[in-house]
């Protein structure tokens, strides 16, 4: 059973999943808050303790497209996803995620997340 100090926050925004700084799928953050993340995806060979990143990619107050990158290690996995604790945020991105949790900013497609990953 888990237990957790902080309530999460449901969201459905979609990510770029990173492993060794070279980004290897797309996901999406199913809820969390400013300490972690449950982030849906079919990445295969996810292990406790391993270290990630993720890029969030949202279109914000305007049609560009802003990029927020966070480094992780994922706490547990099953078989839809995982569990990660975000590494050592400081204030100014910790309230820019939770922003980013409660606005549920428009996404790319996830076509254009696949040709971002393809032309790693």
């Amino acid at each position: 059973m888990e237990h957790r100090c902080s309530e999460r926050y449901p969201a459905d925004i979609k990510i770029l999943i990173y492993k060794y700084q070279l980004p290897v799928a797309i996901g999406r953050i199913k809820n969390g808050n400013r300490y972690g993340l449950f982030v849906e995806s079919d990445l295969v060979g996810i292990k406790p303790l391993q270290q990630l990143g993720i890029e969030i990619l949202a279109y914000r107050n305007s049609h560009k497209l802003h990029r927020y990158r966070y480094d992780a290690i994922v706490i547990h996995t099953n078989d839809g996803g995982f569990g990660m604790e975000l590494d050592a945020l400081d204030e100014e991105q910790a309230a820019q995620l939770m922003d980013l949790l409660h606005a549920a900013p428009v996404t790319p497609k996830e076509s254009e997340l696949y040709a971002m990953v393809a032309n790693a």
